[in-house]
């Protein structure tokens, strides 16, 4: 499983592929042994995050700690 934090940008992948999506983690709930996480969706346009298994991560496309607050704001721009 891969480890994810909070303000990672990552990519989920559901249905054995069939479905991906890629967003910001922006909440991780302890749930059960394992971690689901709150991803604001960078794909889908919705208000509410969208809450996804840790186990559900197929990618980590970047870490939070590693982006500057410019990347930052360029995501929020290209999301709407």
């Amino acid at each position: 499983m891969i480890k994810v934090q909070v303000g990672d940008i990552v990519e989920v992948s559901l249905l054995n592929g069939r479905f991906t999506d890629v967003g910001e983690v922006v909440k991780i709930i302890p749930f059960c042994g394992q971690n689901d996480i709150l991803v604001k969706s960078h794909r889908i346009i919705e208000a509410d995050p969208v809450c996804f298994s840790a186990r559900q991560v197929s990618a980590v496309i970047s870490r939070g700690s590693e982006r500057n607050p410019l990347e930052s704001l360029i995501d929020e721009i290209t999301r709407g």
